[in-house]
Protein backbone atom coordinates (compact mmCIF):
# COMPACT_ATOMS: atom_id res chain seq x y z
CA UNK A 1 0.00 0.00 0.00
CA UNK A 2 1.62 3.66 -1.20
CA UNK A 3 1.84 5.96 1.81
CA UNK A 4 1.83 9.77 1.35
CA UNK A 5 4.38 11.23 3.75
CA UNK A 6 4.02 15.43 3.65
CA UNK A 7 7.01 17.46 4.82
CA UNK A 8 5.34 20.37 6.06
CA UNK A 9 6.71 23.99 7.86
CA UNK A 10 5.41 26.70 9.88
CA UNK A 11 7.81 28.46 7.92
CA UNK A 12 10.41 28.74 5.17
CA UNK A 13 14.37 28.91 5.85
CA UNK A 14 14.11 25.24 8.76
CA UNK A 15 15.65 23.28 5.61
CA UNK A 16 12.14 21.52 4.77
CA UNK A 17 13.30 20.88 1.11
CA UNK A 18 16.56 19.72 2.39
CA UNK A 19 15.19 17.02 4.48
CA UNK A 20 12.42 16.00 2.29
CA UNK A 21 14.98 15.36 -0.98
CA UNK A 22 17.57 13.24 1.51
CA UNK A 23 14.52 11.61 2.70
CA UNK A 24 13.23 10.58 -0.46
CA UNK A 25 16.37 9.43 -1.01
CA UNK A 26 17.26 7.61 2.59
CA UNK A 27 13.90 5.81 1.99
CA UNK A 28 15.27 4.08 -1.19
CA UNK A 29 18.26 3.34 0.52
CA UNK A 30 15.89 0.84 2.75
CA UNK A 31 14.72 -0.93 -0.75
CA UNK A 32 11.56 0.59 -0.96
CA UNK A 33 10.41 2.47 -4.64
CA UNK A 34 9.58 6.29 -3.59
CA UNK A 35 8.59 9.06 -5.72
CA UNK A 36 8.98 13.04 -4.43
CA UNK A 37 6.82 15.58 -5.79
CA UNK A 38 7.40 19.62 -5.28
CA UNK A 39 4.03 21.13 -4.10
CA UNK A 40 5.60 24.69 -3.27
CA UNK A 41 3.97 25.87 -6.71
CA UNK A 42 5.24 29.74 -6.14
CA UNK A 43 8.47 29.17 -5.49
CA UNK A 44 9.97 25.60 -5.99
CA UNK A 45 12.94 24.47 -5.10
CA UNK A 46 13.00 20.41 -5.48
CA UNK A 47 14.97 20.65 -9.16
CA UNK A 48 17.90 22.79 -7.68
CA UNK A 49 18.66 20.28 -4.40
CA UNK A 50 18.80 17.73 -7.05
CA UNK A 51 21.32 19.23 -9.43
CA UNK A 52 18.75 18.42 -12.52
CA UNK A 53 17.24 20.76 -15.06
CA UNK A 54 15.91 17.65 -17.53
CA UNK A 55 12.71 16.35 -16.50
CA UNK A 56 9.45 15.26 -18.57
CA UNK A 57 6.85 17.70 -17.16
CA UNK A 58 6.14 19.37 -14.17
CA UNK A 59 3.26 19.18 -11.37
CA UNK A 60 2.15 22.36 -13.40
CA UNK A 61 1.33 20.27 -16.18
CA UNK A 62 -0.92 18.03 -13.78
CA UNK A 63 -2.47 20.35 -11.97
CA UNK A 64 -3.51 22.65 -15.31
CA UNK A 65 -4.42 18.58 -16.90
CA UNK A 66 -2.18 19.37 -20.12
CA UNK A 67 -0.15 15.71 -19.09
CA UNK A 68 -1.04 12.71 -17.01
CA UNK A 69 0.76 12.36 -13.78
CA UNK A 70 2.50 9.38 -15.08
CA UNK A 71 4.05 11.13 -17.81
CA UNK A 72 5.46 13.63 -15.74
CA UNK A 73 8.01 11.21 -13.80
CA UNK A 74 11.36 11.64 -14.14
CA UNK A 75 14.15 9.25 -12.83
CA UNK A 76 17.10 10.47 -10.39
CA UNK A 77 19.00 7.66 -8.31
CA UNK A 78 16.68 5.25 -8.38
CA UNK A 79 14.00 7.27 -7.35
CA UNK A 80 11.38 8.96 -9.07
CA UNK A 81 10.68 12.87 -8.82
CA UNK A 82 8.05 15.70 -10.27
CA UNK A 83 9.51 19.54 -10.03
CA UNK A 84 7.46 22.49 -9.99
CA UNK A 85 7.53 24.94 -13.27
CA UNK A 86 10.00 27.48 -12.60
CA UNK A 87 8.07 29.65 -15.18
CA UNK A 88 5.54 31.87 -13.58
CA UNK A 89 2.84 31.62 -16.54
CA UNK A 90 2.06 27.77 -15.48
CA UNK A 91 1.07 29.54 -12.18
CA UNK A 92 -2.41 30.99 -14.03
CA UNK A 93 -5.56 28.68 -13.45
CA UNK A 94 -3.35 25.98 -11.17
CA UNK A 95 -5.32 24.61 -8.53
CA UNK A 96 -3.25 22.87 -5.83
CA UNK A 97 -6.23 21.86 -4.12
CA UNK A 98 -6.69 19.03 -7.07
CA UNK A 99 -3.60 17.30 -5.81
CA UNK A 100 -5.26 14.94 -4.42
CA UNK A 101 -7.21 13.70 -7.04
CA UNK A 102 -4.33 12.96 -9.19
CA UNK A 103 -2.06 11.43 -6.30
CA UNK A 104 -4.98 8.73 -6.42
CA UNK A 105 -3.47 7.85 -9.85
CA UNK A 106 -0.13 6.72 -8.31
CA UNK A 107 -1.42 5.28 -4.85
CA UNK A 108 -3.88 2.75 -6.77
CA UNK A 109 -0.28 0.96 -8.14
CA UNK A 110 1.50 -1.46 -6.21
CA UNK A 111 4.89 -0.34 -7.78
CA UNK A 112 5.02 2.78 -5.17
CA UNK A 113 5.38 2.81 -1.60
CA UNK A 114 6.23 6.18 -0.49
CA UNK A 115 5.20 9.23 -2.30
CA UNK A 116 6.66 12.27 -0.61
CA UNK A 117 5.26 15.90 -0.86
CA UNK A 118 7.52 18.64 -0.34
CA UNK A 119 5.11 21.30 0.69
CA UNK A 120 4.80 24.67 0.69
CA UNK A 121 5.94 26.48 4.10
CA UNK A 122 3.26 28.06 6.26
CA UNK A 123 -0.70 27.64 5.75
CA UNK A 124 -1.61 28.92 1.86
CA UNK A 125 -3.33 27.15 -0.77
CA UNK A 126 -0.53 25.00 -2.03
CA UNK A 127 0.48 24.21 1.68
CA UNK A 128 -2.66 23.07 2.72
CA UNK A 129 -3.22 20.92 -0.81
CA UNK A 130 -0.67 18.84 1.03
CA UNK A 131 -2.35 18.51 4.43
CA UNK A 132 -5.17 17.51 2.54
CA UNK A 133 -3.52 15.24 0.28
CA UNK A 134 -0.96 13.31 3.10
CA UNK A 135 -1.51 10.19 4.87
CA UNK A 136 1.04 11.55 7.46
CA UNK A 137 2.42 14.91 8.00
CA UNK A 138 6.09 15.64 9.11
CA UNK A 139 6.61 19.05 10.00
CA UNK A 140 10.28 20.09 10.08
CA UNK A 141 11.21 22.95 12.48
CA UNK A 142 14.58 24.36 14.23
CA UNK A 143 14.29 23.80 17.95
CA UNK A 144 13.61 27.61 18.66
CA UNK A 145 9.60 28.35 20.37
CA UNK A 146 8.45 30.67 17.66
CA UNK A 147 8.91 27.83 14.76
CA UNK A 148 7.33 25.41 16.94
CA UNK A 149 4.60 27.53 17.99
CA UNK A 150 4.18 27.74 13.96
CA UNK A 151 4.18 23.79 13.66
CA UNK A 152 1.45 23.71 16.47
CA UNK A 153 -0.69 26.42 14.76
CA UNK A 154 -0.58 23.81 11.32
CA UNK A 155 -1.27 21.02 13.77
CA UNK A 156 -4.59 22.78 14.78
CA UNK A 157 -5.06 23.19 10.78
CA UNK A 158 -4.71 19.81 9.88
CA UNK A 159 -6.38 18.14 12.71
CA UNK A 160 -9.81 20.64 11.36
CA UNK A 161 -8.93 19.55 7.62
CA UNK A 162 -8.53 15.39 8.45
CA UNK A 163 -9.26 14.90 11.78
CA UNK A 164 -6.77 12.70 13.86
CA UNK A 165 -3.97 12.16 11.56
CA UNK A 166 -0.55 10.65 11.92
CA UNK A 167 1.29 13.62 12.62
CA UNK A 168 5.34 14.72 13.68
CA UNK A 169 7.94 16.53 14.02
CA UNK A 170 11.65 16.78 12.74
CA UNK A 171 14.02 19.24 14.53
CA UNK A 172 16.40 20.07 11.89
CA UNK A 173 19.95 22.17 12.70
CA UNK A 174 20.33 20.88 16.09
CA UNK A 175 23.69 21.85 17.76
CA UNK A 176 22.38 20.53 21.53
CA UNK A 177 23.29 23.77 23.02
CA UNK A 178 21.06 24.77 26.09
CA UNK A 179 19.74 27.78 24.24
CA UNK A 180 17.76 25.13 22.39
CA UNK A 181 14.23 23.75 23.24
CA UNK A 182 14.61 20.09 24.26
CA UNK A 183 12.51 17.75 21.53
CA UNK A 184 10.89 16.23 24.96
CA UNK A 185 9.62 19.51 25.93
CA UNK A 186 8.31 20.26 22.42
CA UNK A 187 6.46 16.55 22.57
CA UNK A 188 4.86 17.49 25.87
CA UNK A 189 4.00 21.48 24.36
CA UNK A 190 2.95 20.12 20.87
CA UNK A 191 0.73 17.01 21.51
CA UNK A 192 3.47 15.32 18.67
CA UNK A 193 6.04 13.17 18.65
CA UNK A 194 9.59 14.31 17.15
CA UNK A 195 10.88 11.14 15.69
CA UNK A 196 14.27 12.99 14.23
CA UNK A 197 16.60 15.38 15.45
CA UNK A 198 19.10 16.17 12.21
CA UNK A 199 22.60 17.83 13.62
CA UNK A 200 23.62 21.02 12.31
CA UNK A 201 26.39 20.38 9.73
CA UNK A 202 28.39 22.50 7.41
CA UNK A 203 27.87 19.44 4.84
CA UNK A 204 24.52 20.43 3.91
CA UNK A 205 25.34 23.78 2.74
CA UNK A 206 28.42 22.33 0.67
CA UNK A 207 26.20 19.67 -0.95
CA UNK A 208 23.67 22.70 -1.31
CA UNK A 209 26.04 24.09 -3.23
CA UNK A 210 27.20 21.68 -5.50
CA UNK A 211 23.90 20.85 -6.14
CA UNK A 212 24.20 17.33 -4.58
CA UNK A 213 22.01 16.31 -1.90
CA UNK A 214 24.11 15.61 1.43
CA UNK A 215 22.96 12.16 1.52
CA UNK A 216 24.86 11.40 -1.59
CA UNK A 217 27.35 14.18 -1.31
CA UNK A 218 29.05 12.78 2.26
CA UNK A 219 27.19 9.83 3.52
CA UNK A 220 29.00 9.76 6.36
CA UNK A 221 28.25 13.16 7.57
CA UNK A 222 26.11 13.46 10.74
CA UNK A 223 23.35 14.94 8.55
CA UNK A 224 23.31 12.11 6.09
CA UNK A 225 22.80 10.05 9.64
CA UNK A 226 19.93 11.67 11.33
CA UNK A 227 17.75 11.59 7.91
CA UNK A 228 18.94 7.81 7.87
CA UNK A 229 17.60 7.29 11.10
CA UNK A 230 14.43 9.48 10.46
CA UNK A 231 14.21 7.18 7.07
CA UNK A 232 14.17 4.12 9.57
CA UNK A 233 11.54 5.45 11.53
CA UNK A 234 9.56 6.71 9.00
CA UNK A 235 9.84 3.07 7.11
CA UNK A 236 10.05 1.01 10.25
CA UNK A 237 13.61 -0.38 9.85
CA UNK A 238 16.11 -1.06 11.57
CA UNK A 239 19.31 1.34 11.63
CA UNK A 240 22.23 1.37 13.90
CA UNK A 241 23.84 4.54 13.36
CA UNK A 242 27.61 4.64 13.76
CA UNK A 243 29.67 5.50 16.36
CA UNK A 244 30.59 8.89 15.10
CA UNK A 245 27.06 10.39 15.95
CA UNK A 246 27.35 8.99 20.03
CA UNK A 247 30.71 10.44 19.80
CA UNK A 248 29.38 14.20 18.74
CA UNK A 249 26.51 13.81 20.80
CA UNK A 250 29.08 13.10 24.13
CA UNK A 251 31.22 16.32 23.23
CA UNK A 252 27.86 18.41 22.69
CA UNK A 253 26.91 17.04 26.19
CA UNK A 254 30.27 18.18 27.67
CA UNK A 255 30.44 21.47 25.97
CA UNK A 256 26.99 22.44 27.22
CA UNK A 257 28.16 21.39 30.40
CA UNK A 258 30.99 23.81 30.61
CA UNK A 259 29.19 26.78 29.02
CA UNK A 260 26.33 26.08 31.77
CA UNK A 261 29.11 26.48 34.50
CA UNK A 262 30.47 29.73 32.64
CA UNK A 263 27.29 31.36 33.16
CA UNK A 264 26.69 29.98 36.67
CA UNK A 265 29.56 31.85 37.65
CA UNK A 266 28.89 35.62 38.53
CA UNK A 267 31.45 37.69 36.88
CA UNK A 268 33.30 40.66 38.69
CA UNK A 269 30.98 43.52 38.90
CA UNK A 270 33.62 45.95 37.46
CA UNK A 271 33.43 43.26 34.63
CA UNK A 272 29.68 43.83 34.47
CA UNK A 273 30.11 47.74 34.90
CA UNK A 274 31.90 47.80 31.61
CA UNK A 275 29.42 46.05 29.73
CA UNK A 276 27.09 48.09 30.64
CA UNK A 277 28.93 51.13 29.35
CA UNK A 278 29.87 49.77 26.17
CA UNK A 279 26.90 48.98 25.10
Amino acid sequence: MTKIVGICSGKGGVGKTTIATNLALAIKKFGHNVIIIDCNLSTPHLSYYLGVSQHDGTINDVLLEKKDITEVLTRYHNILYVPASLNMDDLIGTDPMKLKKFLTKLTKTEMIDYIILDSAPGLGREALSVLDAADELVFVATPFIPMINDVIRCKTTAEELKGTKNLSIVLNMVTGMKHEVLGSNIERVSGMPVIGEIPFDKNVIYSLVSRVPVINYKPSSLASIGIMQLAARLTKNEYKPPTKLKIHNLFARIKNSVLAEKIRTPKPIEQVRGNIFLR
